[in-house]
């Protein structure tokens, strides 16, 4: 596959699945634009990068992605999730953050290719990405709580990894005190 035809794919993909991704958790970050894609052999997993000269995200998917259907979907939802709240210069991802990709990317999954391929991705996340796995659990135990949980949170910090404890009460979410602080502890991969 070509790099451009990659790069449309990439794109077709994108344009599915926004509706889904910002019903689930909002818009970008106001004064965020999108500047596309970029398909790299070299990366190891994808990233979502922020130019915060021109307030634009632009994603980088390792080509490898593509030869598995189950891990672009993956990739791809959980870096457009990201590019709505970019990492800033010296910033650090949280349980939040890292939770909410993972969890827009199992949703995902489970709509396109089942239950049992959702359970194959879940058992290899515990296995090879437990940090991914138990991140994303406490998000989804936020979303059984308050499904409009994130995006309450994000009237206040639009960026997740800024979220701290007290933000959840104060978007009027109601949890655990142990459920916030495990939230908002920076990620540990």
């Amino acid at each position: 596959m070509s790099d451009t035809t990659q790069i449309a794919t990439l794109e077709k993909l994108r344009n599915a699945w926004l509706p889904a991704v910002e019903f689930l958790f909002g818009t970008p970050a106001a004064g965020i634009t999108f500047a596309g894609y970029e398909v790299d052999g070299d990366l190891a997993k994808p990233e979502t990068l922020l130019d915060e000269t021109t307030n634009t995200v632009k994603t980088r998917i390792p080509a490898r992605s593509f030869t598995n259907d189950v891990m672009l979907l993956a990739d791809i939802i959980q870096e457009m999730v990201r590019a709505l709240y970019p990492l800033k210069e010296g910033a650090m991802p949280n349980n939040l953050s890292e939770g909410a990709a993972v969890y827009g990317a199992i949703t995902a999954i489970k709509q396109v290719f089942g239950e049992e391929t959702l359970d194959s991705y879940l058992n290899a996340l515990k296995d090879n990405g437990f940090a991914y796995y138990d991140a994303f659990s406490y998000v989804a135990v936020l979303l059984t709580e308050d499904p409009q949980g994130i995006k309450k949170v994000r009237t206040l910090k639009p960026y997740l990894y800024e979220v701290e404890r007290e933000d959840f009460a104060a978007a009027g979410i109601e949890l655990e005190r142990k459920i916030c602080d495990i939230l908002t502890y920076k990620f540990r991969n």
